[in-house]
Protein backbone atom coordinates (compact mmCIF):
# COMPACT_ATOMS: atom_id res chain seq x y z
CA UNK A 1 0.00 0.00 0.00
CA UNK A 2 3.12 1.87 0.91
CA UNK A 3 4.16 1.79 -2.48
CA UNK A 4 1.27 2.50 -4.25
CA UNK A 5 1.10 5.67 -2.03
CA UNK A 6 4.42 6.68 -3.25
CA UNK A 7 3.68 5.88 -6.77
CA UNK A 8 0.55 8.36 -6.64
CA UNK A 9 2.64 11.05 -5.53
CA UNK A 10 4.93 10.61 -7.78
CA UNK A 11 2.33 10.85 -10.42
CA UNK A 12 0.72 14.04 -9.25
CA UNK A 13 4.10 16.11 -9.12
CA UNK A 14 4.95 15.22 -12.31
CA UNK A 15 6.25 16.60 -14.57
CA UNK A 16 9.39 17.07 -12.61
CA UNK A 17 12.12 20.00 -13.32
CA UNK A 18 14.21 16.35 -14.62
CA UNK A 19 11.69 15.43 -16.89
CA UNK A 20 10.76 19.26 -17.82
CA UNK A 21 14.11 19.62 -19.71
CA UNK A 22 13.56 17.38 -22.01
CA UNK A 23 13.66 18.55 -25.61
CA UNK A 24 10.47 19.19 -27.24
CA UNK A 25 9.37 16.28 -29.42
CA UNK A 26 7.79 16.00 -32.61
CA UNK A 27 6.84 18.25 -35.78
CA UNK A 28 5.87 21.96 -34.96
CA UNK A 29 2.72 22.36 -34.26
CA UNK A 30 2.19 18.83 -32.91
CA UNK A 31 5.13 18.99 -30.77
CA UNK A 32 4.74 17.63 -27.14
CA UNK A 33 6.28 18.90 -23.82
CA UNK A 34 6.99 22.48 -24.60
CA UNK A 35 6.80 25.54 -22.58
CA UNK A 36 5.60 29.29 -23.12
CA UNK A 37 7.48 32.72 -23.51
CA UNK A 38 7.77 32.82 -19.47
CA UNK A 39 9.23 29.12 -18.93
CA UNK A 40 5.61 27.36 -17.84
CA UNK A 41 4.43 24.08 -19.26
CA UNK A 42 2.64 24.99 -22.65
CA UNK A 43 0.52 22.30 -24.57
CA UNK A 44 0.18 18.48 -24.79
CA UNK A 45 2.71 16.47 -21.91
CA UNK A 46 3.52 13.10 -22.11
CA UNK A 47 5.46 12.10 -19.12
CA UNK A 48 7.26 9.23 -18.96
CA UNK A 49 9.24 7.41 -16.18
CA UNK A 50 12.51 5.16 -16.48
CA UNK A 51 13.22 4.00 -19.82
CA UNK A 52 11.02 6.77 -21.57
CA UNK A 53 8.55 3.97 -22.60
CA UNK A 54 6.45 4.16 -19.43
CA UNK A 55 3.89 6.79 -19.57
CA UNK A 56 2.57 7.73 -16.45
CA UNK A 57 0.88 11.29 -17.13
CA UNK A 58 -0.72 12.41 -20.24
CA UNK A 59 -2.52 15.75 -20.58
CA UNK A 60 -2.67 19.07 -21.70
CA UNK A 61 -1.16 22.89 -20.13
CA UNK A 62 -2.11 25.89 -20.81
CA UNK A 63 0.15 28.57 -19.61
CA UNK A 64 1.12 26.48 -16.65
CA UNK A 65 -2.32 25.36 -15.64
CA UNK A 66 -3.44 21.62 -16.17
CA UNK A 67 -6.57 21.94 -18.24
CA UNK A 68 -9.11 19.33 -20.00
CA UNK A 69 -8.52 15.56 -19.24
CA UNK A 70 -5.43 14.23 -17.42
CA UNK A 71 -4.78 10.74 -18.05
CA UNK A 72 -2.93 8.61 -15.03
CA UNK A 73 -1.29 5.21 -15.75
CA UNK A 74 -0.37 2.19 -13.47
CA UNK A 75 3.34 1.06 -14.30
CA UNK A 76 1.83 -2.10 -16.44
CA UNK A 77 0.68 0.98 -18.85
CA UNK A 78 -3.16 0.56 -17.73
CA UNK A 79 -5.55 3.52 -16.72
CA UNK A 80 -5.10 4.71 -13.04
CA UNK A 81 -6.89 7.59 -12.84
CA UNK A 82 -8.56 10.66 -15.15
CA UNK A 83 -9.07 13.86 -14.46
CA UNK A 84 -11.32 16.65 -15.59
CA UNK A 85 -10.67 20.27 -15.29
CA UNK A 86 -12.96 22.32 -16.56
CA UNK A 87 -13.00 26.05 -16.84
CA UNK A 88 -16.83 26.86 -15.45
CA UNK A 89 -15.15 24.94 -12.24
CA UNK A 90 -13.21 25.94 -9.05
CA UNK A 91 -12.69 21.70 -8.36
CA UNK A 92 -11.25 18.91 -10.62
CA UNK A 93 -13.35 15.73 -11.45
CA UNK A 94 -11.39 12.39 -10.63
CA UNK A 95 -12.71 8.96 -11.36
CA UNK A 96 -9.83 6.11 -10.07
CA UNK A 97 -10.27 2.98 -11.92
CA UNK A 98 -8.77 -0.65 -10.35
CA UNK A 99 -5.73 -2.22 -12.07
CA UNK A 100 -8.59 -4.44 -13.96
CA UNK A 101 -10.34 -1.48 -15.66
CA UNK A 102 -13.10 -1.27 -13.24
CA UNK A 103 -14.06 1.82 -11.79
CA UNK A 104 -12.91 2.48 -8.26
CA UNK A 105 -13.55 6.12 -6.73
CA UNK A 106 -15.30 8.90 -8.21
CA UNK A 107 -15.22 12.41 -6.60
CA UNK A 108 -13.73 15.64 -6.74
CA UNK A 109 -10.45 17.19 -5.90
CA UNK A 110 -8.96 20.57 -5.42
CA UNK A 111 -5.43 21.87 -6.83
CA UNK A 112 -4.35 25.19 -4.83
CA UNK A 113 -1.41 26.89 -5.48
CA UNK A 114 0.06 29.38 -2.88
CA UNK A 115 3.11 31.23 -3.82
CA UNK A 116 5.21 28.65 -4.29
CA UNK A 117 3.52 25.70 -2.87
CA UNK A 118 0.93 23.78 -5.02
CA UNK A 119 -1.45 21.60 -2.74
CA UNK A 120 -3.99 19.05 -4.49
CA UNK A 121 -6.36 17.17 -2.00
CA UNK A 122 -9.63 15.46 -2.09
CA UNK A 123 -13.13 16.90 -0.20
CA UNK A 124 -16.66 16.12 -0.36
CA UNK A 125 -18.37 12.78 -1.00
CA UNK A 126 -17.11 10.27 -2.92
CA UNK A 127 -18.30 6.93 -4.37
CA UNK A 128 -16.75 3.54 -3.79
CA UNK A 129 -16.96 0.59 -6.24
CA UNK A 130 -15.56 -2.85 -5.72
CA UNK A 131 -13.42 -4.55 -8.09
CA UNK A 132 -16.44 -5.53 -10.54
CA UNK A 133 -17.20 -1.97 -11.20
CA UNK A 134 -20.36 -1.90 -8.21
CA UNK A 135 -20.95 0.56 -5.85
CA UNK A 136 -19.98 0.06 -2.28
CA UNK A 137 -19.97 2.58 -0.09
CA UNK A 138 -19.41 6.42 0.20
CA UNK A 139 -16.50 8.22 2.04
CA UNK A 140 -16.53 11.84 2.57
CA UNK A 141 -13.48 13.64 2.81
CA UNK A 142 -12.42 17.11 4.33
CA UNK A 143 -9.68 18.60 3.10
CA UNK A 144 -7.91 15.66 1.57
CA UNK A 145 -8.34 13.53 4.97
CA UNK A 146 -10.90 10.95 4.99
CA UNK A 147 -13.90 11.73 7.74
CA UNK A 148 -15.47 8.76 9.32
CA UNK A 149 -19.14 9.54 9.45
CA UNK A 150 -21.51 8.07 11.91
CA UNK A 151 -25.02 7.68 10.13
Amino acid sequence: MMKRCIYFFLLISLPLPAVAQQKPKGIWPFRINRFDKEGRFQGRWKVRVGDEKTLVRNGRFRHGREVGTWKYYYPSGKLLMVEKHKRNLDYILVKRYHENGKLAKEGQARLVTSGNVVRYFWFGDWKVYDEHGKFSHREYYEDGNEISLNL
